[in-house]
């Protein structure tokens, strides 16, 4: 059991960091959600998770926009939420805008494409709910963000993580493979490589506070994922190609603990 924990540790470790990922990004607007940043245990999870990262993170090779995960640190992050909370919303409408897609900093993965085709953009989208309906995940439009918004997706990853943690503790090594297999490829068809390259052009809209740590946050998080998954740098240079595609406005219903 004890050999079975610490191997468990970092998987957990990542769980609860993409949890953390997927709730800081929400539109602050929607306060019900956005107020899961001050859970005394979501705040105590994610701190003992970066904490275990930076005692077993090895040395890496970093790729464009990556930083060390080492450097990963909720107590930064929360204590940038309370120095700027009264400020938030008005800076999301800044960063994101309000309702159609930013051409500052997209926060939606299709919006680095670098094809503008509409046909190729909408393949995209399906290709990424494809992966949601095969996993039975209902999705919601009453929060606002598309399929493939960062929340929606940092909150897929989450499932997934928290998906493989269960079968692999209750000894179901193949719902355990399925589960990391899916990771693997949604992560390198449809987050990894256009992670860094937003957490770049965040940092550098973002005024000093909550946003850019978030950057940072984000940056560190996809660089530990990647790693985890045995992935090469994405080294393709990517930069924001924004069109207004539509697409549908959607989030998991359902955002309990496993």
């Amino acid at each position: 059991m004890e050999a079975q924990a610490l191997e468990l540790a970092p998987l957990l470790a990542r769980r609860e960091l993409w949890l953390l990922l997927s709730v800081a990004f929400v539109d602050p607007y929607h306060r019900q959600r956005f107020e899961i940043l001050r859970d005394p245990e979501l705040r105590r999870r994610t701190r003992e998770a970066a904490a275990l990262v930076a005692r077993e993170q090895r040395a890496l090779e970093l790729g464009p926009g990556e930083v060390d995960p080492k450097t990963l640190s909720p107590g930064e992050l929360f204590g940038a939420f309370e120095a700027h909370c009264p400020t938030l919303e008005r800076t999301y409408r800044e960063l994101f805008g309000l309702t159609a897609v930013s051409p500052c900093c997209p926060a939606c993965e299709v919006e680095y494409e670098p094809s503008t085709e509409l046909s190729h953009r909408s393949q995209r989208l399906a290709d990424v709910a494809a992966f949601y309906n095969g996993f039975g995940l209902q999705v919601a439009g009453r929060a606002g963000e598309r399929l493939d918004h960062i929340t929606v997706e940092a909150e897929f990853l989450y499932i997934l993580l928290a998906k493989e943690a269960a079968a692999r503790q209750s000894g179901n090594q193949e719902g355990a493979e399925v589960c990391r297999d899916a990771r693997g490829k949604f992560f390198q068809e449809h987050v990894g490589w256009w992670l860094p390259a937003f957490a770049r052009v965040l940092r550098r809209a973002a005024p000093a506070g909550y946003y850019r740590e978030l950057a940072s946050f984000t940056a560190g998080l996809s660089a530990l994922e990647r790693v985890s998954l045995g992935l090469s740098p994405f080294r393709v240079p990517i930069i924001p190609k924004p069109s207004g595609v539509g697409a549908e406005a959607a989030c998991f219903a359902c955002r309990t603990r496993p």
